[in-house]
């Protein structure tokens, strides 16, 4: 019987810490010709608030180049790894912006200013720095 109560009071401690430590994010979507644009200017009001076992809060707004500035889609969600932290990617049809963030419900804004609490580390495991050999480029450079 005591090791009954044991096993649940830890799985009861497990599940707060893990609760507590989940981030908030706003999740919606529009896609254009929809009529509700309350995930676009007010995520508030969706009541669409999801406790996340990710890492960052995201915005995707996709609009059209011509005519600027029509939103074509729209997506509040969470991800842990994003496509881009902070970007914006044009091409002849679309321009995309891609906002992350780390804070709960960090993800409120319409997407077209970047957010300004995004983990400076990301990806930062996958870069690697090889010490170069100087006399190398010193040679290359005096043979010019």
């Amino acid at each position: 019987m005591l090791a009954n109560t044991n096993y649940c009071l830890a799985f009861l401690l497990l599940f707060v810490i893990c609760s507590v430590t989940a981030l908030r994010c706003y999740t919606c979507s529009y896609t254009s010709g929809g009529l509700d644009k309350s995930c676009i200017l007010d995520p508030e009001s969706a009541h669409q608030i999801t406790n996340c076992s990710k890492m960052y809060c995201i915005i995707v707004r996709q609009e059209l180049v011509r005519p600027a500035g029509q939103v074509v889609s729209f997506i509040r969600d969470c991800q842990d790894k994003p496509l881009y932290l902070n970007a914006v990617k044009t091409d002849t049809t679309f321009k995309t912006y891609h906002r992350s963030c780390t804070s709960d419900l960090c993800n409120d804004s319409d997407g077209t200013h970047a957010a300004t609490n995004v983990d400076p580390n990301f990806g930062a495991a996958a870069n690697m720095i090889i010490k170069g050999k100087l006399s190398y480029y010193r040679a290359k450079t005096n043979k010019n």
